[in-house]
């Protein structure tokens, strides 16, 4: 792929066709508008520009341009959206030989998990009686078996062998699927055999691996559960099940509940807790939480009720809050599991369990006898803070600990020993706040008056706003070589995504808002002039606190003589108070 690929497909579609072959459009003004599709509301705030091929909505934020859109709402990578749209608008795209060939093996795979999950579903309604009387046993409907795939495996070495060499798959393959184990002597045969199955899928809808469940006692006591190894396809850990199915009523809702097992899951999607997945019956890992974050950050854990049940939940919350989310635990009453609960509790007696859903430290607290006392559980937690990436959370996470337990913030800061977690070590721009709107209305102008930028780059450096994301949007403007790019905002998007480190979507909102903003446009020297004021306010506070603090040196106040200088020649020319002189 280059980067003529986006720049050609985006010139060859139109975004509200796109957006429209997913919801429905409604023409208002020179937009179009509908609810949104990202969260839930009652009032449509979800708009799509046709004059710039862009899409903005004013409630959840989310912004982009046509291969966005499809992206978000698909949740699939660039590449799978961008090959969709060339698809839609009859371009190929070309890869190189070495890659083609590659794809072309990975394919064949996905083309025998494909027909192996035919084979599978059409065993259990043709030669699946004990399957089915399992299902049934366990109340699941059969309408929610024929939703998900279930099938059965039949008790044969050679069942599904023989039927892929029937659909013309060379056995050459065989190796790489994972579905077949080779004995030291003699020829492949099934893995899985006489076995309630499973199909995992990916994000985007392609089964990748099976798991398959005991139908007895006596196969119980050998493999509870068979699950696929790990293949081109498929990497134990990175996928969870049921998600293709549920992430985009997740992404409405707002959280996820996550359960453990397969049943656990159809039970939940059954009683219309759709917003679920299940973590194949493993510990959660790094990637699957990753994964999930596309879609939500709040986490609710639905594990079994008994003492494993509580410590994997824990474990699992604490990677989660980690990694920066928010995750709280759900605990079922007498040893239950999700399933076995909802099949004899009403709905809404769930629901009240979810709604009391506690964090993690509430969490730890309550239960401290099985986390192995007070002291344990305590230094449990003092473990997991050095660990939370985002430093505002290990603060709140702090103060919890601190609140929950009764212990003092000094004494549990001087056990976890880290040096960055006072008030006072937090830069000057991380307490900046973001309500620049000179910077904003002075990039909107630039946005839609690109002669104008080589004025604006000689008269302020990249260093005058203060902002971040608007820092790097000017930064952008100013050095795009192309300048034709400024006057396609579609285009323009795909120009800065390039720039941006993976799932950092801030800088396209923003870029998205400025285009979509048609307020009255300030003077192009009254918003330089704000801008360097703002700049020289902000340098001139810095300064202000240290000599507070006791930091006298000469250099500080002849800085804040010149300071207090430009301010004073500035706000003449600009109808607004300083701040801090």
């Amino acid at each position: 792929m280059t980067e003529n690929n986006a720049d050609l497909v985006l010139k060859a579609i139109n975004i509200v066709d796109v957006v429209s072959s997913y919801l429905p459009l409604k023409k208002m003004g020179s937009n179009y508008k509908a609810r949104c599709p990202f969260h839930e509301e009652k009032t449509a705030s979800f708009n799509v520009s046709e004059s710039k091929q862009i899409f903005k909505c004013f409630g959840c934020q989310k912004a982009g341009n046509a291969i966005g859109f499809v992206m978000e709402y698909e949740k699939i990578s660039f590449f799978e959206a961008l090959q969709k749209l060339a698809t839609k608008a009859g371009i190929s795209i070309q890869k190189n030989q070495q890659s083609a060939k590659k794809n072309t093996r990975r394919d064949l795979i996905y083309t025998v998990y494909e027909l192996a999950n035919d084979f599978f579903v059409s065993n259990l309604n043709k030669h699946g009686t004990i399957a089915k009387q399992y299902l049934e046993k366990r109340q699941i409907p059969l309408e929610i078996a024929e939703k998900f795939s279930l099938g059965y495996a039949l008790d044969s070495f050679s069942g599904l062998k023989s039927y892929l060499a029937r659909n013309h798959i060379s056995s050459d393959i065989l190796p790489d699927t994972g579905l077949f184990r080779l004995p030291d002597e003699g020829d492949f045969y099934d893995l899985f055999r006489d076995r309630l199955m499973f199909p995992i899928h990916s994000t985007n809808g392609k089964v990748v691996a099976f798991g398959g469940r005991a139908l007895d006692a006596e196969q119980e006591k050998k493999f509870k559960y068979v699950n696929s190894p790990t293949t081109d396809i498929y990497i134990k850990g990175k996928e969870l099940y049921g998600l293709q199915f549920t992430r985009f009523d997740i992404s409405k809702k707002g959280f996820v509940f996550i359960a453990e097992g397969y049943l656990d899951f159809l039970r939940l999607y059954e009683k219309d807790f759709t917003n679920s997945v299940a973590s194949l019956g493993t510990a959660l890992t790094k990637e699957q939480i990753k994964l999930l974050s596309r879609y939500t950050n709040n986490f609710i854990f639905l594990y079994d009720g008994d003492e494993a049940g509580i410590k994997a939940a824990v474990r699992a919350a604490a990677l989660a809050i980690q990694m920066g989310c928010n995750p709280k635990i759900m605990l079922l009453p007498n040893k239950q599991d999700p399933d076995t609960f909802l099949l004899n509790h009403a709905k809404d007696d769930f629901q009240i369990l979810a709604d009391n859903s506690l964090n993690i430290v509430k969490f730890v607290e309550k239960h401290t006898r099985i986390l192995g006392g007070n002291r344990h559980a305590i230094q449990m937690l003092i473990d997991i803070s050095p660990e939370i990436e985002d430093h505002i959370l290990r603060e709140l996470f702090i103060q919890d600990v601190s609140e929950t337990f009764q212990i003092s913030e000094k004494n549990l800061r001087s056990s976890i020993n880290i040096q960055n977690f006072s008030q006072n070590n937090v830069t000057q721009k991380q307490l900046i706040s973001y309500k620049f709107e000179e910077e904003r209305k002075l990039l909107k102008l630039l946005l839609k008056f690109p002669d104008f930028i080589k004025k604006v780059a000689d008269e302020l450096e990249i260093d005058y706003f203060i902002n971040e994301d608007l820092k790097k949007i000017y930064e952008f403007i100013i050095n795009i070589e192309n300048k034709d790019f400024l006057n396609n905002p579609a285009l323009l998007m795909e120009r800065l995504n390039e720039s941006q480190t993976q799932n950092d979507h801030k800088m396209s909102d923003e870029l998205t808002m400025l285009f979509f903003d048609d307020d009255f446009l300030d003077n192009i020297d009254d918003l330089i002039r704000q801008v360097k004021l703002r700049k020289y306010e902000e340098e001139l506070k810095f300064l202000n606190e240290n000599i507070a603090n006791g930091n006298d040196s000469l250099e500080f106040f002849e800085k804040k003589f010149f300071l207090k200088k430009e301010i004073e020649k500035l706000s003449k020319n600009i109808v607004r108070k300083t701040l801090y002189v």
